[in-house]
């Protein structure tokens, strides 16, 4: 069976598409939704296309799409009992078991599309088990238990901290720390 190609300006011509542009007018862009199929069987929706394309390719640099990594607890974070609890409750809400959490960053991570955010994913280190529920040893240093990094999707997203008072706050407390061992600096002085 051969292939028929047709442009996309002929297989809208087909399909009776019209448009009325003003005299002296011309298109100078278009999107277009390609969804291919066979009649009765399962429809492909493409990626949108649109033209004109930007060469030498169609994404502009810098890339509009952002990825994001929001840090939940940091490798060597103090955090309070009540944090931790708060932790342990997200994750296990996301169907994470706190136990196999090993030390290291919790990070939620997503790239924004303009103002859309796409699919969210919570990275951590997990500590690897055997099919009985051990801990296994990793056996390439013999320093410690076998981890590995693992991602999931997050269903619940984490609600802020209730003893947070933003970042001017923040920004108060620790300009004032720096002050005072500034202070405590030119006393020993």
């Amino acid at each position: 069976m051969s292939e028929v190609h047709l442009s996309i300006g002929q297989q809208l011509d087909a399909l009776g598409l019209d448009l009325a542009v003003p005299e002296g007018h011309r298109v100078h862009e278009a999107t277009v939704q390609l969804v291919t199929g066979l009649e009765g069987d399962v429809h492909v929706a493409h990626r949108p296309i649109k033209l004109p394309l930007q060469e030498p390719g169609s994404v502009p640099v810098p890339n509009p799409v952002e990825r994001r990594v929001i840090t939940v607890v940091a490798e060597g974070q103090r955090i309070s009992p009540e944090q931790h609890e708060r932790v342990k409750t997200w994750l296990r809400v996301n169907g994470i078991d706190p136990k196999k959490v090993a030390f290291g960053d919790i990070t939620v991570e997503y790239r924004m599309r303009g103002d859309q955010p796409g699919r969210q994913v919570i990275g951590f280190t997990e500590f690897y088990e055997s099919p009985d529920g051990h801990r296994e040893m990793n056996a390439r240093t013999l320093d410690g238990a076998l981890t590995f990094q693992r991602w999931v999707v997050q269903q619940v997203p984490i609600e802020p901290d209730p003893t947070w008072q933003g970042w001017p706050k923040w920004h108060e407390e620790i300009a004032a720390r720096r002050a005072e061992r500034e202070r405590q600096a030119g006393d020993d002085a």
